[in-house]
Order: C-alpha cells, then structure tokens, then sequence
C-alpha cells in the first residue's frame, strides 16, 4: 500500500473493515505499517468505523463488533453451513440426557440433526425449536414460556427465568450472538443476556455453535467467559488464527465436518 493511501482515509478506512470481518480483529501499529501511515491516522480511522457501529476499540486495535437480525431471516441464511455444525453439535448429546437447546439459527439446525431414535428430553426456550423437537418420538419436549423476542425467536424474561430453577441440564446448547477468545460469549439484549447466564448456571455443559462470522466478535452484553465452554463447535474453514485464540480457553473444539 502506497503513502497515497494517507489521502484517502475513506479508502483505508473500507481496507480496515475488510479486514475485521475476516480476521475478527486488527491490531493499530500493523495497519499503520501496512498503509504507510502513522499510529494516529489509523486510530482515528478506528474512531469513524467504531462510531459507525463497525467495531470496538481495544487496546492497541480494535475488535468486530457482531451484528444480528431477525430469526426469519437468518434461518434462510448460510443453511449449508448451519446444517455441518448442526450434524457436529447433536454428536455431542448422549441418550438419556436433559438437554437445553437455546434460541437461533444455528441452534434450530442443531434441533434438526438429533438422531430421531435417540431418547432425550429437551427443554428449549424457542417455538420453531419445539416444533421440530415434536417430529422426534424419542425425545420428551419441554416449552419454555414468557416474552418473546422476535430477534432470538424465543423466550425471556423474570417468568423465563423462573421455570428454570426447577430443571438441571446435563448439555446446554447456547447462542452465542457473538464470540470472542477474551469477553467470551455475549448478545445484544441486556434481558436476553440475563436469561443465558441463568441457563448457564443449571448446566452441567456448556456447548456454542457459531458459523466464523461470530468468532472474534462480540455484542454489548456478557453472558459467559470461554472457560465455561465445555465445547466450541466451529466450521471446517474457520479461519486458523482466529480459533488459535480459543484452543488454549475452551475444553474442546469440535470441527464440522463440510456437507458433500
């Protein structure tokens, strides 16, 4: 990158972006290298894309900052992916086992892949999740009620909260609006937040499916550190220095295996 990149900060400053979204991460003194620019430069291009919602300033850098949107629109998202980390995540179940299956996407996918002969009861806080659960004879359904978010498709809240003291999971599998190897797992709402520390807490395990969009990234809201994560269950291409960060925090990382 030529010096000339100096007179074009809006140019940098979509470079900069590029290279968050792949890498989840960037670090200030290597961008202000790279673009032959100086440290002050390149933190104030930080400043713009923070402002804009593009990222977190960290010391030294500055970090993803996920984005979300409405549960309808992101099951039509990435379902070739979802489904390799789905078929991943139901590997982890056991017959016999209480199992809670949170809200999202990915964790509907993981819903779907459940082998149907295997007995399990399964508490969700998720409508379109129970529903699917139902096609599976084997598997005892248990709904959570309360308020439902038309983000997370699913349940939260004091009455959300409360029907949980009278469970004890053995497996939990939590969404993860977001994913970072030192904030841990975090969301957006700060109820919703709330409610998935709660479910951590009844958990013997603790389990996350995240596509690589949500690794090295985080949300407004903390919900577990990475060393409640008894298993990370990520794609086959997750990019490498991205999941170096996690292999030394999390007790096992289970790698999808790509539909064919």
């Amino acid at each position: 990158m030529s010096a000339n990149t100096e007179a074009f900060p809006g140019e940098r400053q979509r470079l900069i972006s590029e290279r968050l979204a792949v890498h989840g991460r960037v670090i200030a003194a290597d961008l202000a290298t790279e673009f032959n620019v100086s440290e002050h430069s390149i933190r104030r291009d930080l400043g713009v894309l923070a402002s804009a919602g593009m990222c977190k300033r960290v010391y030294g850098g500055a970090i993803a900052l996920a984005s979300d949107g409405p549960l309808t629109a992101r099951i039509d998202h990435q379902p070739d992916r979802k489904r390799a980390l789905g078929v991943a995540a139901a590997g982890l179940m056991s017959a016999g086992q209480h199992v809670f299956i949170d809200g999202g996407s990915t964790n509907l996918a993981i819903a779907r892949a459940i082998d149907p002969r295997m007995p399990l009861t399964v508490t969700t806080n998720a409508p379109l999740i129970a529903v699917e659960l139902m096609k599976l004879a084997s598997v005892e359904v248990i709904l959570l009620g309360g308020r439902l978010s038309p983000v997370a498709g699913s349940t939260y809240g004091f009455t959300t909260i409360q029907q949980l003291t009278h469970f004890n999971f053995d497996l939990c599998f939590l969404g993860a609006c977001a994913l970072d190897a030192v904030k841990g797992v975090t969301a957006f709402d700060m109820d919703v937040a709330e409610f998935k520390r709660a479910v951590v807490a009844r958990s013997g395990m603790v389990a996350v499916a995240v596509i690589n969009e949500k690794l090295a990234s985080i949300a407004h809201y903390q919900v577990a550190g990475c060393e409640e994560v008894g298993a990370l269950v990520v794609e086959h291409d997750a990019p490498g220095d991205r999941l170096d960060l996690f292999r030394d925090k999390v007790a096992q990382v289970v790698v999808a295996q790509p539909e064919t």
